[in-house]
Parts: C-alpha cells; structure tokens; sequence
C-alpha cells in the first residue's frame, strides 16, 4: 500500500481494533520489502515506515530521529501527526551522556514501552528536557543501531498514560519495520 492507500485518515483518533492493526502493518511491510528489491529513494520508504506505524496505531505522533554525527546527538527530522512539525524540534538529545531512557535506548539499542511517564518507578528516567516540551504520557522508542552505533531512533507517543497496547504479534511486526529502516 502506498501512503494514500493506507486506511484511517491522518486526523482519525479512534482506535484501530487488533485485526486492523496487524493487516496495516503487515500490508506495510509487504510494500517496504517489495520497494527495498527495486530501486528506491531512501527518504521514501523512511516516510512509508513511520505512516505506517502512525496509522496502524493511531499514534499521535511518530517522528524519525537521526543522528548527527558533528554534535553527536539525536535530531528530529520528519514525521507524522498532530504535533509532528513541532515535535521534530523538540526531540533532540545528545548521545552517551545521559542515563535517561533516551540514553539507555540509543546507547544500548533498547526498544522501550513507557507506558506512564508519571509512574513512581520511572518518572526519574523521563529526562527534564522531555517533560518540559512534550506533554504526551506514554511513548515508545525503537532504535536503529549498526555496528553498536546508533544512527537514527523512532519515536511514537499517545496522550493518555497506559494507552499503548502492544501484543506480541504487534511488537513483532513493529520491530520488522525499524528493521527494513535498517535495510535501506
């Protein structure tokens, strides 16, 4: 499926239900391996990965990080979503420095669920610069790490604490996803 072609509408809130979910991300897939066999435009299939996953999930927001190698840090470049433009400024973080979660997942290439970022548990590991700027509860990031150095990062948020369903079929597609990313 193209990007057109994907159902929902960039403005749905409503919850796709699990069968609608694993049919977008595996149509996504499908299309990203039929494009990586052909000739491709590298920033298209980044842009068909990250709508995918907005869409299938009904993310708020889903937003590419890459790396810039001259600051050494994570820079928002593109995305999806309600805040999208906004957010790609505000996620920037620079890489080995710190023990927050941003820290933990580019430097150990960690995917992590933050289901509340309020929780007790870890609302020491939510960095200040994120909570000063985002006001999303609950976000996901999934790295892309090639040879043990992080190039670039996926990040998806919701509004609402606990409100990100991951099942194990999910999370595999998902991942598949960062991993066509990796092959382009």
């Amino acid at each position: 499926l193209a990007p057109d072609k994907l159902p929902g509408s960039i403005d749905d809130t409503s919850e796709n239900s699990p069968a609608t979910i694993q049919a977008l991300l595996s149509a996504g897939t499908q299309e990203i391996s039929n494009a990586l066999v052909g000739n491709f435009k590298l920033n298209d299939v980044l842009h068909i990965i990250l709508e995918t996953i907005y869409r299938a999930m009904n993310f708020k927001n889903v937003v590419l990080c890459i790396r810039d190698a001259g600051t050494n840090s994570m820079q928002g470049r593109f995305g999806f979503g309600t805040e999208a433009q906004t957010m790609v400024k505000k996620l920037q973080f620079k890489l080995g420095e710190s023990a927050d979660v941003f820290g933990v997942a580019t430097s150990k290439g960690t995917d992590l669920l933050i289901s509340n970022v309020d929780d007790p548990t870890i609302e020491k590991w939510i960095p200040t610069w994120y909570r000063r700027s985002v006001t999303a509860q609950t976000f996901m990031l999934f790295p892309l790490i090639i040879n043990n150095k992080p190039i670039a990062m996926i990040y998806a948020d919701k509004d609402h604490a606990n409100s990100i369903d991951l099942p194990e079929q999910t999370l595999t597609l998902l991942r598949t996803l960062r991993n066509q990313a990796l092959l382009a």
